[in-house]
């Protein structure tokens, strides 16, 4: 079964934001420039699942405990984490240890004397990740994971007009997270980070995985367009010479598309509709 997401993303958005977002859409009625294309690759978090609420608040847990072993600490270091802000500015688009990384060293947290600085590779930090990876599981198998309804459309529209779509996604667990979207099925391809020729320090997007889904969707990259939500996804794109690169800025900040074009992408949009061909 399908859980789809509200239409206006995972934060709610202010008046400002929202006239961003309507900005950024245009009327879809414009021919779509993915039809152009012969095969379409889609990320699967921001794109095609809608997992941040679920992560903000896996993270918000896992580090209200964190700081709760931490009463030596003052407290203006171990204020409770925003869900939306902190997650925000840490987390999102990046991954999730260069963001516990990136967060402990902006609060000022000590690292443990044996552990010498934050690292990703950190017993402290793996800790941490593995902990939110167990919340976010948790949820997952129980609740499922909803999708954004004009992600289904595009990627139905596409394949009506014989353009294969590949999801993919740096994360080891994709086709679990699509399983339990229950969208799985509609997808020529899925590449996740269980598909890399070697292992990575980082778990962040890597230009292989989407030059695997473009082997897997026997086109070329100049053929292939792409669509992501995160930054660095956007740099990874343009690093393999895709002839179209899209990013995806669901909740209209004018501060996060800019550096979407920034990275490189040609196209920004608030929502998929702009994209969807015509049938």
């Amino acid at each position: 079964m399908v859980t789809t997401s509200p239409q206006q993303g995972p934060f709610a958005l202010s008046h400002g934001a929202t006239a961003h977002r309507s900005a950024l859409i245009t009327a879809e009625t414009r021919p779509s420039p993915l039809i152009r294309y012969h095969a379409l690759i889609v990320g699967i978090e921001g794109v095609v699942t809608d997992t941040a609420r679920i992560h903000a608040g896996a993270w918000q847990r896992t580090f209200d405990t964190f700081f709760r072993r931490a009463e030596h600490l003052p407290r203006h270091i171990t204020r409770p984490f925003d869900p939306d802000g902190d997650f925000r500015r840490f987390f999102q688009g990046r991954a999730r240890a260069d963001g516990v990384q990136a967060f402990l060293s902006a609060r000022g947290i000590p690292p443990p004397e044996d552990e010498g600085a934050w690292a990703p590779a950190s017993r402290t930090v793996r800790t941490l990740v593995a902990q939110e990876d167990r919340l976010f599981d948790a949820y997952m198998q129980r609740h499922g994971v909803p999708v954004w309804p004009d992600s289904l459309r595009l990627v139905g529209a596409m394949r009506r007009h014989a353009v294969p779509v590949a999801a993919v996604s740096a994360s080891r667990r994709a086709h679990a997270l699509l399983a339990a979207a229950g969208v799985q099925h509609r997808f020529d391809a899925v590449v996740d980070g269980r598909d890399r020729a070697r292992p990575r320090h980082s778990a962040g997007p890597d230009p292989a995985l989407l030059r695997e889904a473009v082997r897997r969707l026997r086109a070329t990259p100049l053929r292939t367009a792409v669509v992501v939500a995160a930054p660095a996804w956007v740099t990874a794109a343009r690093r393999c010479g895709f002839g179209l690169v899209v990013g995806l800025d669901r909740e209209g900040r004018a501060e996060y598309a800019g550096e979407l074009y920034e990275r490189g992408a040609g196209h920004v949009v608030g929502g998929l509709a702009e994209l969807i061909p015509a049938t």
